[in-house]
């Protein structure tokens, strides 16, 4: 089939879409007052309306106030703050401006890549990505005359600390995927960096999901934020029809993966998919944190660029990677917690596609437990026996 015919266009006009990013009003983004540079960048990129999440978050965050906001992965969250951004800088200061934190490698280079998109016409913008696994004499080159700040924490800090990455000027930091940032690995290095920054600045912080006590940690270090939450009981896309297949448990953990690896190899041969991602947590896997990030990133490519159509993956890639025709998630392995999980199946159905998603498991509580979070209905779909003949949801 040529890969013509399998390219989907998220934006294109004509594609039915589901709730997650329909508004079904009429405003536009001419109608959030954004300059006409940025518009002239979202209309290139294919943006032609906002999603619900854009609509009600870039007024808010161009007003200047800090700003929690959760919503579905894929729902156009990465595009609120980089909006903001492009409509923050002032090009006549040769210093960051604006800083934006994200907890893998890859997204960092999603990000930027989306603002050198969006901001294509914003002439003279210079915007940077700072991440580890790559040599830093680099960084220290791109530094200069930086209007746009985007890293992983361990980079950016070893940045400042340097006095390579001046941060006098910055004016808004963001935290994407901020649940994750929050975490204990990053808090010390998050700590760090937020000493470093001005005390009149502006904080964005937006994820899929949000634990209460990472939300009340948020708030503290903020100035009375706006918390724009959006279909917080119904967690995972409308698009996403999820499957579960019970599979024999066995004492012994090499029978148990050869069913699991019998169960891929049906659901790859017998349902139709432009491009698949497969979780697990085996270190046996294509894209994980001890390789080579150059490694990282050519895999990433490959699977963008249509020349690979299966990535195995850890849950490096379970965040933020948006890899645009991938409409068949499959967890070989169960996630370790209900947000991981939200976050898997929302590699795929970006922007309202509609996709698939199978997860084979062994026991109910296993099950129950990875899925299951109290006042949040995580699963619409019942157990099957056939992959071939999926339940209705």
């Amino acid at each position: 089939m040529p890969r013509a015919n399998i390219k989907k266009n998220f934006f294109y006009k004509g594609r039915e879409r589901t709730v997650d990013v329909n508004t079904y009003e009429s405003g536009d983004f001419a109608s959030l007052l954004l300059s006409q540079n940025v518009l002239r960048g979202l209309r290139d990129a294919g943006y032609i309306k906002p999603s619900p999440i854009q609509l009600k978050s870039i007024p808010v965050a161009r007003c200047g106030l800090d700003l929690i906001a959760q919503a579905k992965s894929g729902t156009g969250k990465t595009c609120v703050f980089v909006v903001v951004a492009l409509e923050i800088v002032d090009l006549t200061i040769c210093s960051p401006q604006v800083l934006i934190l994200a907890p893998t490698r890859e997204i960092a280079i999603q990000i930027n890549q989306v603002v050198n998109t969006i901001g294509k016409f914003v002439g003279g913008l210079s915007s940077q990505v700072f991440i580890g696994g790559l040599p830093v004499k680099l960084d220290n080159q791109k530094t200069k005359n930086c209007h746009l700040a985007v890293g992983t924490p361990g980079r950016v800090l070893q940045l400042i600390e340097s006095g390579a990455l001046a941060t006098k000027s910055i004016r808004l930091f963001v935290l994407d995927e901020a649940d994750k940032l929050l975490e204990k690995n990053f808090t010390e290095q998050l700590n760090q960096i937020f000493k470093h920054l001005p005390t009149s600045k502006q904080i964005l912080a937006l994820s899929a999901t949000y634990p209460e006590c990472l939300t009340k940690l948020l708030i503290k270090c903020m100035k009375n934020p706006q918390v724009i939450r959006l279909d917080s009981k119904r967690p995972v896309l409308h698009g996403v029809k999820q499957y579960f297949c019970k599979i024999s448990s066995y004492a012994l953990s090499h029978k148990i993966f050869s069913l699991k690896i019998d169960k891929l190899s049906y659901i790859l041969t017998k349902i139709p998919f432009h491009q698949c991602l497969v979780f697990s947590n085996y270190q046996t896997v294509s894209v994980l944190r001890a390789i080579l990030q150059k490694d990282r990133m050519d895999a990433i490519k490959k699977m963008n660029d249509f020349s690979c159509r299966v990535l195995i993956s850890s849950d490096l890639t379970a965040r933020g990677v948006d890899i645009e025709n991938i409409d068949l998630v499959v967890n070989l392995d169960l996630p370790n917690d209900p947000e991981t999980y939200l976050h898997r199946v929302g590699r795929a159905g970006r922007f309202g596609n509609t996709v698939d998603c199978f997860t084979p498991f062994q026991l109910d509580i296993q099950l129950k437990y990875c899925i299951t979070k109290p006042g949040v209905n995580l699963i619409y779909a019942r157990k099957f026996r056939n992959c071939h003949h999926p339940y209705n949801r």
